[in-house]
This record gives C-alpha cells, structure tokens and sequence, in this order.
C-alpha cells in the first residue's frame, strides 16, 4: 500500500457538470458497482477484463455484452467519463462491469497475480509536450505490472492516434525487455481489429477524421 500513496494522476478529474441523472447514477448504481481498494472481492470469474481509461465507455460495455460470464474492470479518474459509462450500464442493464475510478496503476497493484485475460489501453492521453512525456500511461513499467496481472497467454491491446505517442509505445515494445514478457501479436501496419472484438469509439471516430488509429496487441509469456 505504501507504493499507492505515492501514485501521482495527471489530468482533469472533470469537465462539464453532470447532469441530475448522472448525478443519481453515481449515488446509487455506482455505488453497488464501484472497487474499493480495501474491500476487493475475495474471488473472481473465469475471464477477467481490464481496461485502463475506458473514456466514454464504450469498448468496456462492448466486452460486457459480448462476454456476460467475464468480469469487465473498468479504470477512469475522469467522473464524467464514469458518468457516462453509468448511463451506459444502466440503458443495457448489464450486470458484469466493476468501477475503479481511479488510478488504474493503484488498482493493478491490490489485485492477485495472473488474474487478467484481456486488457486495453485504448487512445490514452498523449502528453505531447515533451516535458510531460513522464506522464504517459504507457511506459515499461507500468506494462511489467500489467503483465504480472495477466494470465500466461493472455490479450493486451493498446491503441493511439498520436504518431509521436505510437513512436513511444514503439521504442518501449521494441526492446529485449518487453519482449522477456510480450509477444508481439499485431503491429502497428496491421488491419484494425474487427468491430466485434472492439467497437470504434467517439473518440476513435472524431480521431479518424484527421489520422488513422494503430492496434498493437500482444500476448503474455
């Protein structure tokens, strides 16, 4: 625990003010389905799923629909992402999502071992500037924890739209370190995933507007 208190989140936890409805969502059904770092569930599903900046929400809700016997858990500081994902759950009434509303990387840390089956980093914020490159979620660390997490043969996909930010994620997966854990499934140069496996976003969408995205999934060893 005393590796979480000096966990520092860079960025908005807000923007525009909720709505009434989304004010409601988040003081009940969030509450039944939000994780509590010091009341983690003592047992967990088959499939597990993980995505860290699930953003409006709509990959998370997605994996829930597709595949209502996994756990799908979800991490956004962002609350008006969270609200929009509860409005989400809410319309589809599905029952399989868990809240982490948070620092994916607090989370990661209290969960067990070898416990995740799929997990996505999709378009996460780019800190272009280079004096914030520190701050990317992406980096070798943070995916030598994800990997401890992950099951052996497990998913990870990540996805950018910033081709300074996917030069990053290159470099990083490029090297003999990343590869000691990742095996590199689909390059960047690759087709997009289907949208069965994972549905084009709003941000993905307006992103398609001036640039393409890039996939770059990898499995666990």
């Amino acid at each position: 625990m005393e590796q979480q208190k000096t966990r520092s989140f860079y960025g908005r936890r807000q923007s525009r003010p909720l709505k009434d409805n989304q004010k409601n969502l988040l003081n009940t059904l969030y509450q039944n389905i939000k994780l509590d770092l010091e009341n983690l569930p003592k047992s967990f599903p088959d499939e597990v799923f993980f995505e860290i900046g699930f953003g409006s929400g709509e990959n998370i809700i997605h994996q829930a629909q597709k595949c209502p016997n996994a756990l799908c858990i979800g991490c956004e500081p962002f609350i008006n992402g969270v609200a929009a994902l509860l409005n989400k759950i809410a319309e589809a009434a599905t029952e399989n999502i868990k809240i982490f509303a948070d620092d994916a990387r607090l989370l990661l840390n209290a969960l067990p071992d070898q416990l995740i089956s799929k997990a996505f980093i999709l378009f996460p914020d780019p800190w272009p500037k280079k004096r914030h490159h520190k701050r990317r979620i992406v980096n070798l660390e943070t995916l030598k924890l994800v990997h401890q997490k992950m099951r052996k043969d497990g998913i990870l996909t990540i996805a950018t739209d910033h081709l300074g930010y996917l030069e990053w994620i290159l470099e990083i997966t490029n090297t003999p370190d990343f590869k000691h854990y990742f095996e590199v499934l689909n390059t960047h140069e690759m087709p997009r995933p289907s949208t069965d496996e994972i549905p084009i976003t709003r941000y993905e969408k307006k992103a398609l507007e001036n640039r393409p995205g890039a996939f770059l999934i990898f499995k666990a060893v």
